[in-house]
């Protein structure tokens, strides 16, 4: 079924536990309290002092469920805060780099280069892969690319300081202890060791960045050697990304996305996510943007039509298995980044039609002005979060469509100034 569609862009992600507690200074006492809970004898203490009594807060949580208490002890006692994470889990980006930069990166030149030799001295590794969890040995390539560059930028924070950090306090605390409670199953497990657990300081881990809970729940110990080891492993990490991405309903055989063309009467409210079937879009003039037809068994596959660059840019129909890919991560630049990748990786042509480059971005705190102008005419955004989701996209369409203008949902600095000037 891989020839089903013509495609420009189709196919493109006993250790511890008896260890001797590490030296520390002694914890404050605290008094048990259930999760998600503030100590309550924080008032008037420094940062320090209230982290020490959230580590034996934490400790005291993890002993009563039955984790051991001296592995808990030797892996939370010597945590310290990691004010990176905190610095930029607490400062969100003002701007967002743009679709078409983010996937010039992702399949720059020399990222191409490096995949095709990994891929070829990995071959055999592949071969094994691929065969027992059905995903394209050069979507997991693009994936490892993407995330690490190939296992060369692993990131160097201590995941117990990262992850102690956000549950300590700010905006992910339940996160944080969610993956500490993980990495606690990791260790108990054997399925890593403590001095494996470095990497990104958000907490993700290994050649693929897997978080804790994922990590526990889909990595694989590829060679059977009683250590799943995605740090130095490519066989174990990619085999453990393909086993996330089976599990997560991916089709094999299927594409990711295909680039299509649209008639210039074209009506964008369609790209508001949902699905049609190949021969229900070709009813409405969507077509391969070679101008070919689809074959008759793909006019049943079901696809979303995407312009992510509005109307003067590229448009994507997107299929099963882009959604599963988001699940890795829920980001469309990203998903499109992998699938770039990987048709480079298959030497396949690239993205065929120009995105316009000459546009600037619209900062957060521009689409939240935006978002709030809109409702205060009478377009209905949904609220006002500096986000530009499916609401905002409908209310930039309707009044661009009472203004004259192609309603394509899409905003930019002259858009942008526009809608505030009315």
């Amino acid at each position: 079924m891989k020839n089903l569609l013509l495609i420009s862009a189709a196919l493109f992600l006993v250790s511890c536990a008896n260890a001797p507690v590490a030296e520390a200074e002694p914890l404050p006492t605290a008094e048990p309290t259930t999760e998600g809970q503030t100590p309550q004898r924080t008032l008037g203490l420094n940062q320090d002092q209230r982290y020490a009594l959230w580590k034996t807060e934490f400790i005291n949580r993890a002993i009563e469920k039955n984790y051991d208490p001296v592995l808990v002890r030797s892996v939370i006692a010597p945590a310290k805060i990691n004010a990176l994470a905190l610095e930029r889990d607490a400062n969100q980006p003002e701007f967002t780099k743009p679709v078409w930069s983010y996937v010039d990166g992702a399949a720059s030149a020399a990222r191409i280069s490096s995949g095709q030799d990994k891929m070829t001295e990995v071959d055999p590794v592949l071969d094994t892969i691929e065969a027992k969890y059905q995903v394209p040995r050069e979507v997991l390539t693009a994936i490892w690319g993407l995330e690490t560059s190939y296992g060369r930028i692993l990131g160097r924070h201590d995941i117990i300081d990262s992850l102690s950090t956000f549950a300590f306090e700010g905006r992910r605390q339940k996160f944080g202890e969610s993956q500490l409670f993980a990495l606690l199953d990791l260790l108990t497990s054997g399925d890593v060791r403590r001095e494996q657990l470095t990497g990104a300081w958000a907490g993700a881990m290994g050649m693929t960045q897997f978080i804790p809970t994922t990590f526990r729940d889909y990595a694989v110990d590829l060679d059977g050697n009683g250590n799943k080891d995605l740090w130095t492993d490519p066989g174990d990490a990619l085999a453990s990304a393909a086993n996330y991405i089976s599990r997560s309903g991916w089709r094999a055989g299927e594409p990711v996305m295909t680039e299509v063309r649209l008639p210039s009467d074209f009506d964008y409210s369609v790209t508001d996510g949902s699905k049609r079937t190949i021969n229900d879009w070709t009813a409405i003039g969507v077509e391969p943007v070679s101008g070919q037809r689809w074959s008759t068994e793909a006019g049943f596959l079901e696809a979303k039509l995407i312009a992510p660059g509005g109307s003067r840019g590229p448009k994507f129909l997107t299929f099963k298995n882009f959604d599963v890919l988001k699940r890795y991560n829920n980001s469309t630049s990203y998903v499109m980044g992998i699938s770039v990748l990987a048709d480079a990786l298959e030497r396949k042509p690239g993205i065929q039609q120009d995105w316009p480059r000459e546009d600037e971005l619209v900062s957060f705190e521009q689409k939240k002005a935006m978002q709030q102008k809109l409702t205060d005419l009478g377009y209905s955004t949904g609220g006002v979060d500096g986000r530009i989701g499916p609401n905002s996209r409908r209310a930039i369409r309707a009044w661009q469509a009472a203004n004259g203008l192609t309603a394509d949902g899409y905003i930019e600095q002259r858009l942008f100034k526009r809608i505030m000037g009315q």
